[in-house]
């Protein structure tokens, strides 16, 4: 078996008029980290003889519109996953789509829902049964931690807890690879910037090369959300128990790296808009904006740099700021009003949505005259912070009023009830990035948290087990 690339219309329709097979395709862009994280996964699926009786394709979503238009593919965000039956008689319809597999997720959970719709369908798959369990690589007798989270944090902590020999498992959330896997080219990471092109790496390459790097030293990494942990006694020592897809499971510390979420308006009506022209991030969505007109809500690196991408794709883009002046750093600032597709609207919030199916225009309020208008958009990115992840551990750790988890550097010295300053108040639970970064929320200040917080579980390890 070996995982084919489609390249164009032609292609695609050849396989009609030729193919009696089932394919899995995967539907990518070369700048989507999540679909850079999942290529791997979708690689080792392909050669496994679970599935053999499916072949797998790839096809790059930015350079195939006419596939997608043609033949009825919905695909609200990708990675995507679609299987389907070739007949081989040059029909094909909705019909020929078996099954639509979703984004991000796990070898386990792909294998299981080809399971599930090669049943449906009648077909037979050799050697598999709803109860597949993927093999664990590292012997029981290490010590095990679960890193939650796969930005900078988690990842670099992955690399930090397996060359350091402990049985590390990372589960990425909802958003693998974490922020860094919506923006464009990082130009302040150390190291991830040519000589040559004088220019940074983009975001999605760099958590690409990131995983791999702790994959190489015995990291697994698990595409699922954690939503739940709890601390317990086992021969004297703590155990935590993380619940994973209604299931837990036991590891000897957890270090914490969920990073943060987007922060949305909170204006009347929103929710009914989100991925209906109201979008959180421009990497993700914005070619969906090619030749329209949309706007970026805030005034920070954040906003100016979506305002920027956004600019790739539409024909106007404009940055809409509640104050008559940015957050922004100057060259990020100097970028935005230089680009001549952008133009900012100063001292000005959105209040309201307007639309049937989808975002239609939205209305306005200048804050310093209280002047009222509306404005007809194609589409709203908001940039104006983010929440942190935290709510899964509900009251069993500290956190601020914002929700950011209190390590115990952040505590009055007197105060602190462990000499490790990435620990939190439960000896064997750590933090590392965003989760609980309130002041410098970068990518290379949440590397050096995850190395902090992985040495410090070692360490605390070391103590605890011998």
């Amino acid at each position: 078996m070996s995982l084919e690339q489609i390249n164009n219309l032609s292609e695609f329709e050849d396989l009609i008029n030729t193919s009696d097979a089932y394919y899995v395709l995967d539907f990518y862009a070369d700048w989507c980290g999540p679909c850079k994280i999942m290529l791997p996964i979708f690689e080792r699926l392909s050669k496994m003889p679970e599935v053999a009786t499916f072949k797998f394709a790839k096809i790059n979503r930015d350079e195939n519109m006419e596939i997608i238009q043609k033949y009825g593919f919905d695909i609200p965000s990708i990675p995507r996953f679609f299987v389907v039956k070739f007949n081989g008689n040059g029909q094909f319809d909705k019909v020929n789509i078996k099954g639509n597999l979703g984004g991000s997720q796990s070898k386990t959970d792909l294998i299981m829902k080809l399971h599930e719709i090669a049943k449906e369908d009648g077909v037979v798959l050799p050697n598999t049964s709803p109860n597949y369990q993927e093999p664990e690589v590292i012997s029981d007798e290490n010590l095990k931690v679960a890193i939650i989270g796969s930005g900078p944090s988690g990842l670099t902590a992955g690399i930090y807890t397996s060359r350091a020999n402990l049985d590390t498992t990372i589960y990425t959330g909802t958003q693998p690879g974490g922020q860094l896997t919506t923006t464009t080219e990082i130009e302040n990471f150390p190291g991830a910037w040519s000589t040559e092109t004088k220019q940074g790496m983009m975001g999605p390459d760099l958590m690409e090369l990131v995983q791999k790097q702790a994959e190489h030293f015995g990291a697994k990494i698990k595409i699922a959300e954690v939503t739940g942990l709890r601390v317990r006694t086992e021969n004297d020592k703590p155990k935590f128990d993380i619940t994973v897809n209604g299931k837990d499971e036991s590891f000897d510390a957890v270090i914490i790296a969920t990073g943060a979420a987007a922060r949305y308006l909170g204006i009347p009506d929103e929710e009914r808009f989100v991925g209906k022209g109201y979008h959180s991030c421009a990497t993700c969505d914005g070619f969906f904006y090619r030749g329209k007109e949309v706007a970026i809500v805030g005034g920070g690196d954040s906003a100016m740099e979506e305002a920027n991408f956004l600019t790739k794709f539409a024909d106007k883009v404009y940055i809409i700021h509640r104050r008559d002046e940015f957050r922004a750093s100057k060259i990020m600032q100097e970028r935005a009003m230089k680009n001549p597709k952008i133009e900012i609207i100063w001292d000005t919030v959105i209040t309201k949505f307007h639309g049937e199916e989808s975002l239609e225009k939205v209305s306005l309020e200048n804050l310093k005259t209280n002047e009222t208008s509306e404005m007809k958009l194609d589409g709203v990115f908001v940039a104006i912070g983010h929440i942190p992840n935290s709510g899964f551990v509900e009251n069993l750790l500290d956190r601020d009023n914002v929700g950011y988890l209190i390590p115990q550097y952040r505590v009055a010295p007197d105060q602190r009830v462990s000499s490790y300053g990435m620990a939190t108040k439960i000896p064997g639970i750590f933090v590392a990035g965003d989760v609980e970064d309130t002041i410098y929320k970068q990518a290379i200040t949440a590397a050096g948290d995850g190395c902090r917080a992985a040495m410090d579980a070692e360490k605390w390890l070391e103590e605890a087990h011998n």
